[in-house]
């Protein structure tokens, strides 16, 4: 059984050592950017984006013109009480109009009516008495409608398209905000991965100890040296070393899915990480943190096209609330032959005309729709006030986690990195007093422990520390800057 156990673990370690063989080096911003490239949730975002652009259509579409257009015939037959009154009446129609909306709040329009009027009457005296029989009628009017208070320089239209453009901007940088949670998902998979290797490493070497130890003492029972329960000890360390071992070869299995799967990358790639170069980590002040977020922070960013497009929206809600007053002004013609060509030339002549000016006024009595609209824009826009403080604060959290996690973890790392070494040498005496005769397997045994997990702690901590760098940039909103990722690959 032991033999089968070694045998099977030597099979894994080749499996994965043959498989990184092939493995693909990937650094961090290789990392970062594929999983922004081909993330399906981003090209959601895209669509996203363009549905927001037709509203913008949409709006432009105010100002479109609007042409309407009727014929029609009747006849209209009926008792009289006189015989000079017509005792029926067929009327064939033409009519058409259009009117023109203008951005500053005014209508053009035009309408034209062209119609053919045949009356009969039971008395021939007053057939011959009627001048026109058939009658062709036509006439053509010009309006100008121009609001002077509500309506005055179209305000539902101006502001809509604010409103509007600020839902382009707002689905844009939302966008930018998928990629922005995308990217902490990648860095903390990329992490973990990296933090697996430096297990599978310590393991790797713990291992290779366990091995000599377990030789030596192999050696020693044969000369009468030691007793079994000795070798048996050290055979139990390296069992332990090696299920540890194994442990973490299972551990990077999972996290290496997680982290294809976020790429879009066959499950089973293998990914070879790039360990980076421990830089000084600068550490800049908490106001210059949260000056650097609110100016980078996509999140923020979305509150402020949002917080525009409730302005807009606010604006047009109080614009409701003016008295209706038109100023109109009409102009036409007016023509009127027995010959159909005639009458549809004098309607472009002002021989026969008509002329008007008036001054319209409407309100709306109790005004309660009006004000729970005004209402619900002001509540909508205190709403994303509240949103933008509660964003702050997450976004000062984050960045004071990340500035906490970076501080206190300097020392940590220094008193580590000093323990491993102690814990080094401490080992290598014990080995040296062991083979002297004047220690005992189970405490070599416990030294090797005590040094292995000093040396996992001060490996772990470094890594932990270039994670906490990068989280704060994240908090920052400069990751994506740092890691020389262009703009276009976030939707920024």
């Amino acid at each position: 059984m032991n033999k089968f156990f070694r045998h099977m673990m030597l099979l894994t370690i080749l499996f994965f050592a043959a498989g990184s063989v092939h493995a693909e080096s990937m650094s961090l911003n290789e990392v970062v950017g594929t999983v922004l490239t081909n993330h399906p949730d981003l090209k959601t975002g895209e669509i996203d984006t363009a549905i927001a652009k037709t509203e913008t259509q949409r709006i432009q579409g105010m100002l479109d013109p609007m042409f309407t257009a009727r014929i029609g015939a009747s006849e209209d037959k009926s008792p009289v009480s006189s015989d000079f009154q017509a005792s029926s009446t067929r009327i064939g129609q033409l009519s058409g109009s259009i009117a023109k909306p203008l951005e500053n709040g005014g209508t053009l329009g035009a309408n034209f009516a062209y119609n053919r009027t045949s009356q009969t009457y039971n008395s021939p005296l007053a057939a011959q008495l009627s001048r026109f029989n058939p009658a062709y009628r036509n006439q053509i009017n010009l309006t100008y409608r121009h609001p002077l208070l509500k309506g005055a320089d179209r305000p539902d239209y101006h502001d809509s398209l604010i409103a509007a453009e600020a839902g382009i901007k707002s689905s844009t940088v939302q966008r930018a905000v998928i990629a922005h949670q995308l990217s902490l998902q990648a860095i903390n998979a990329y992490y973990q991965l990296a933090s697996d290797d430096i297990n599978i490493r310590i393991a790797e070497q713990a291992v290779q100890r366990a091995k000599k130890l377990l030789s030596y003492q192999r050696s020693r029972e044969q000369f009468g040296l030691i007793e079994k329960a000795d070798r048996l000890q050290a055979e139990a360390l390296l069992a332990a070393r090696r299920t540890g071992l194994q442990r973490a070869l299972s551990r990077r299995s999972t996290d290496l899915n997680r982290l294809n799967r976020l790429m879009l990358r066959p499950a089973t790639s293998e990914i070879d990480i790039e360990q980076e170069r421990h830089a000084l980590i600068h550490l800049p002040s908490m106001q210059k943190a949260v000056e650097l977020a609110e100016f980078h922070r996509p999140e923020l960013r979305v509150l402020q096209a949002q917080m525009e497009a409730a302005e807009a929206r606010l604006n047009m809600a109080r614009e409701t609330d003016d008295v209706q007053l038109d100023v109109v002004a009409e102009v036409g013609t007016r023509s009127l032959d027995t010959s159909a060509a005639t009458a549809a030339a004098r309607g472009f002549t002002p021989r026969n005309h008509y002329a008007a000016l008036s001054l319209e006024m409407s309100d709306v009595l109790m005004r309660n729709s009006v004000s729970a609209g005004i209402r619900k824009a002001e509540l909508q826009r205190q709403r994303i006030q509240s949103e933008r403080i509660s964003k702050l604060e997450t976004i000062k959290s984050d960045l004071s986690a990340a500035m906490t996690a970076i501080t206190s973890g300097r020392p940590v790392l220094e008193v580590a990195r000093f323990q491993a070494n102690a814990e080094k040498r401490k080992y290598n005496a014990e080995i040296k007093r062991y083979r002297a005769g004047r220690s005992n397997t189970a405490t070599l045994v416990q030294f090797e422990g005590e040094l292995r997990n000093a040396e996992l702690n001060a490996e772990l901590q470094a890594l932990t520390l270039q994670l906490a760098a990068r989280q704060l940039a994240w908090a920052q909103g400069t990751l994506l800057s740092d890691l020389g990722l262009s703009e276009q690959q976030t939707g920024q």
